[in-house]
């Protein structure tokens, strides 16, 4: 099935309201950036998180390294494969309510235009228009926040003389619906997303109805193709998965909300953040070398939420620690327990200012002066209003406990903040 539009390579998705996992400090954010061809990120954004930064070109991720080449490696910043006859966009950031582009014209360009549109079917919108300097180069400009929840866009410009010019498109693999009917009665209330694929570094895939995106953050792509559901997908090459026809990649009859991760398999972490209107699964793996990981997200339903009672009481916890590889950390009303799993034991472990030494213990009893949640805590309303960090702090609820988790992939360490609210039951 030919693709809409006949559209064939790369633009921005942007998610705008929940969806978020990682960032920085707070004030202006930076978004996801990750330009391998032009402009095909995912721009995503929560009010007090920004996403994910970077791309690095290592080779392969030697954690152990204590010597680093700033002009091999690129931390921390963006990279881009930028182009000499056609507008780039590199960067979006939120400030108050309005988005900042960052963009590159150039030379002859005189005049541009920003497109945007809510989906990968609708008609192309302008968003704004700007007259270039003589020259080009590097533009700043900013547009109000769309009111739709998620929106690609492009660039349009007038050369002189001469017909219009595109920034580069999104490029996207189509496969069927996440609903797959079979014989199986089961199968007309259930929708699954099974990933099998090679991991070796930092990926993020963010889900919608619409479809999922691809983001990677560090050290090597996945080697070949990955697949979902059996369908090959190679993210490295075509970052966005989707449908085309009647039925959607996954229809609104299944809840993004109720969605169930199934670990098969994967050495270190798989994680699921769920957001007001996607799912963000986090795939980290730390140890040298690529290794194999499956998952199964499994959808149900959607349902009508039930009426809740007024909340008024809120209580908050907050970790703080450096951390040099993979940790999770499993948090119940009773206590909270530390599991290392690769390179440094964290240090300078704090919950809401509680001094943890996990070297000498990987329990704290939640009881005296160690006291870090209160006894009446509902750790299912759990949510996230801060953090910080190079790579993974995540969270999500299961099991009746709250599963956080920290990844830090790069080489070296870095100093995280994760800052999660709770409901207190009356």
């Amino acid at each position: 099935m030919s693709p809409p539009d006949g559209l064939q390579d790369s633009l921005g998705l942007g998610f705008y309201k929940d969806a978020v996992p990682h960032g920085t400090e707070q004030g202006s954010r930076k978004l996801c950036l990750f330009l391998p061809i032009l402009f095909n990120s995912l721009l995503q954004f929560r009010e007090e998180s920004p996403i994910l930064h970077h791309v690095s070109p290592n080779p392969a991720k030697p954690k152990w390294c204590t010597v680093l080449l700033a002009a091999v490696l690129c931390m921390g910043n963006a990279s881009a494969i930028t182009a000499t006859n056609r507008p780039v966009i590199h960067s979006l950031t939120l400030v108050g309510t309005n988005l900042v582009f960052r963009v590159s014209v150039p030379p002859d360009i005189k005049q541009t235009t920003l497109e945007m549109r809510a989906d990968l079917t609708a008609e192309w919108e302008t968003a704004t228009a700007l007259n270039i300097p003589d020259g080009g180069g590097d533009i700043e400009f900013a547009i109000p926040k769309p009111t739709w929840d998620s929106a690609f866009f492009r660039m349009r410009t007038l050369k002189a003389n001469s017909a219009d010019k595109l920034s580069t498109e999104l490029r996207y693999v189509i496969i069927p619906s996440l609903h797959a009917i079979t014989s199986d009665p089961a199968s007309r209330t259930n929708a699954v997303f099974h990933f099998k694929g090679v991991v070796d570094g930092s990926d993020r895939i963010v889900i919608n109805h619409r479809g999922a995106f691809w983001t990677h953050v560090n050290w090597r792509w996945p080697a070949g193709a990955v697949t979902i559901n059996g369908a090959e997908w190679k993210p490295q090459e075509k970052n966005y998965l989707t449908t085309t026809g009647a039925v959607a990649f996954l229809p609104e009859t299944f809840s993004l909300e109720t969605a169930r991760l199934e670990k098969i398999a994967g050495r270190d972490v798989i994680a699921l953040e769920r957001t007001n209107h996607a799912l963000i699964v986090l795939l980290n793996d730390t140890q040298s070398g690529p290794s194999t990981y499956e998952f199964k997200i499994h959808f149900g339903p959607a349902t009508l939420k039930p009426a809740t009672l007024d909340k008024s009481q809120v209580t908050t916890l907050k970790f703080a620690a450096v951390i040099d590889g993979s940790d999770s950390l499993k948090i119940t009303k009773q206590a909270a327990t530390w599991k290392h799993r690769t390179y440094k034991l964290p240090w300078d472990v704090s919950l809401n200012g509680v001094p943890w030494n996990v070297r000498q213990t990987n329990t704290l009893v939640n009881a005296g002066t160690n006291t870090f949640l209160p006894d009446d805590v509902n750790l299912s309303s759990a949510r996230i209003i801060h953090r910080k960090g190079r790579d993974v702090a995540t969270m999500q609820f299961e099991d009746d406990a709250l599963q956080i988790h920290f990844a830090d992939n790069p080489n070296g360490e870095d100093s995280y903040e994760l800052e999660i609210a709770f409901d207190i039951d009356r």
